[in-house]
């Protein structure tokens, strides 16, 4: 969650079930609209605090446990595990340059894919796969860039519970063998919270990247204008930014990929 604002009394509404509007949903309860701050850049969001004296917001989390375990996983010494390659094991060149993983995106409350897409995230580069219909994808990329926590995020778009579609993303922080040991890769993992939002302490900075060249806010976002066939990336959940900027005292964290 972001460190300039939290929400306090989070709210029980079901996020994909409210209606859609620009820049977030509509809660018919409360009958006020509801802003996806995911997927608005800190200065809308900065705007829309001061512009408004309540605001009702929703932000994206890790599950606290499983943050936890990670955050002390960075006192231990890196572990790497070669995954055994067989006929039916999804990893296959595990011992070559390049990995590939022949997976598949699911749903837990088995709605339909209309569309998905799964990276390895690097802060240098982007390692992605399309997958079809049935959610099938292979996954390509180097060897070298395993870490002890790998950063994989799925964008997906589903049909929702209002037999609408429904777009979000998922980040996750998996262990090496715990990646190249996977075959199933769910979508449906992300942990809201929906609510109020109250203004907190002064927060850490931003990062801001370039093909994992660290730049200053003004020049990533020329760049982002000037470049809109560039990749862009943003991530807000304190453990994914901190395993990717490799910092402790960090907000969020913006990344462009040029290829």
């Amino acid at each position: 969650m972001k460190k300039g604002f939290q929400i306090k009394k989070p709210c029980k509404q079901l996020w994909e079930e409210m209606q859609n509007v620009e820049d977030g949903k509509f809660c018919d309860l409360c009958e006020k609209k509801v802003w996806d701050f995911d997927n608005l850049p800190e200065t809308e969001i900065d705007k829309i605090l001061k512009s408004n004296a309540s605001v009702c917001g929703k932000t994206s989390f890790l599950k606290p446990a499983f943050s936890s375990v990670f955050l002390a996983l960075t006192l231990t010494s890196a572990i790497y595990t070669n995954a055994q390659t067989g006929k039916d094991s999804p990893v296959e060149n595990v011992y070559q340059k390049n990995i590939t993983i022949n997976g598949k995106l699911v749903s837990l409350q088995n709605r339909k894919l209309v569309s998905g897409e799964i990276s390895l995230v690097t802060l240098e580069k982007l390692y992605r796969a399309k997958a079809d219909e049935n959610g099938n994808f292979t996954l390509i990329f180097s060897e070298k860039v395993l870490t002890e926590h790998n950063i994989v995020r799925i964008d997906y778009t589903i049909i929702d519970l209002n037999n609408k579609e429904f777009t979000d993303f998922k980040s996750s922080i998996l262990k090496t063998n715990e990646l190249l040991g996977k075959q199933n890769f769910e979508i449906e993992e992300k942990y809201f919270t929906i609510g109020g939002i109250l203004i907190t302490e002064e927060r850490p900075p931003d990062y801001y990247f370039l093909d994992g060249k660290k730049i200053g806010k003004r020049k990533f976002e020329k760049i982002k204008i000037e470049h809109p066939e560039y990749i862009y990336l943003a991530f807000y959940d304190e453990v994914t930014v901190q395993k990717l900027a490799k910092r402790s005292y960090i907000d969020n964290l913006y990344l462009l990929y040029s290829n």
